[in-house]
């Protein structure tokens, strides 16, 4: 690996390469991380991972900065229910405040999401900041308002990435056709300017009929996908349509052949190791989400529901909340879920696997309790062929 950056953990260190990529490696790794331009990882591997609990990291592997609540488009899936923006959003200086802070911790990854982030005048000003600040920064966005203008003036295509959506079946104004000929413009415009580029697919009852086709041009393109199926969240809790059921299962295990040639493990990936390690959910042990005027929250469901905020970056360092303000949520393990205690994903978890819906956002909506099951029947049934059929 050639390394970018490292941050020291108490079982050892957490490590950043130069393409995003993370690894967790021992404490024998110290001289040779503060010497080296790369590292053999296999030499420093760690047999097994120690770690204590309450478990966090000293930074969040992956931060969402949401810089607007704002959006174009009012999608019926959306987990924010974004469109209007918040009161008192950051203004540009207040986001590069941020930005610092997170610097100055090694916070390694940054999502930049709303909202649509390209609503803002600024914000390739704020790109453009994250980048010199030595962030690793993924742009969420719909894509209706990228253009070659916008894109030639991001000054760094090195460490800047984008995330597309696919916006068919999102009640979103778009056919499926309409939506993929988009899909795949914005794609070719963004490869132009030589960013690498994914497809964040959301899969609904409205779209299931496309995702293989879909998924098939993807990979025939060289595309990496993120399929991620609909949740009764946000604005979707008003549009059940969209909804999957148990008679949806078949067509959606159907998936394109690919080769898996990734060599790495992504931030999301190392998020999910921990998370399996620690027996407890990512968001505010790996994981944070700023939201447009400052409140901090653990992940992106917990700010939907306005579940376990931390306080407010216009009042408090983000360091001083990520060290002290997240004790209710880093104080759930998954043995606090009651309803995993009969559930086979969780009394007979298949090799490599884990269900990763322990969610108090999602346990709460769905069953009046934060601490029971954050997942739907569909989601039960659909894990279970995944876990031990397919």
């Amino acid at each position: 690996m050639l390394l970018s950056n490292f941050r020291q953990e108490e079982f050892g260190y957490t490590v950043v390469g130069s393409r995003g990529e993370m690894a967790i490696v021992t404490p024998e790794a110290k001289n040779h991380l503060r010497i080296g331009k790369s590292l053999d990882i296999d030499k420093y591997k760690p047999r097994r991972l120690r770690i204590s609990l309450p478990f966090h990291l000293k930074a969040p592997l992956v931060t969402m900065v949401e810089v607007t609540k704002k959006c174009n488009l009012r999608c019926g899936h959306c987990y924010l229910d974004a469109g209007e923006p918040r009161e008192n959003e950051m203004d540009t200086e207040g986001i590069y405040r941020v930005l610092d802070e997170l610097k100055e911790i090694k916070a390694f990854h940054i999502l930049i999401t709303g909202g649509e982030p390209f609503v803002r005048s600024d914000i390739v000003d704020i790109i453009n900041y994250a980048q010199k600040c030595g962030f690793f920064v993924q742009i969420i966005t719909n894509g209706t308002l990228l253009s070659d203008t916008l894109l030639s003036q991001i000054e760094d295509r090195g460490r800047v990435s984008f995330a597309i959506t696919y916006l068919g079946g999102l009640q979103a104004g778009f056919s499926n056709d309409e939506a993929f000929t988009l899909l795949k413009k914005k794609i070719a415009l963004i490869r132009s300017h030589e960013f690498p580029v994914m497809c964040w697919y959301c899969v609904t009852k409205l779209n299931l009929d496309k995702k293989l086709e879909i998924h098939q041009w993807c990979v025939d393109n060289n595309v990496d996908t993120n399929h991620q199926d609909v949740m009764p969240i946000g604005r979707c809790r008003g549009n059940i349509a969209l909804l999957l059921d148990i008679n949806d299962i078949e067509k959606n295990l159907e998936e394109a052949e690919e080769d898996d040639e990734r060599d790495y493990r992504s931030a999301f990936d190392m998020c999910y190791i921990l998370e399996h390690s620690a027996r407890v959910c990512k968001g505010g042990r790996t994981f944070a989400y700023i939201c447009s005027n400052g409140d901090v929250y653990p992940c992106s469901n917990c700010a939907a529901e306005k579940l376990f905020l931390a306080g407010n970056l216009n009042e408090s360092p983000f360091l001083d909340l990520w060290e002290d303000s997240f004790k209710d949520i880093r104080g759930i393990t998954w043995d606090d879920f009651k309803g995993c205690k009969t559930c086979e994903l969780h009394l007979n978890p298949a090799p490599g696997q884990f269900c990763k819906l322990r969610c108090p956002p999602f346990s709460k909506i769905l069953y009046g309790d934060p601490l029971y099951c954050g997942a739907t029947e569909y989601a039960k049934a659909i894990s279970t062929r995944r876990f031990y059929e397919v």
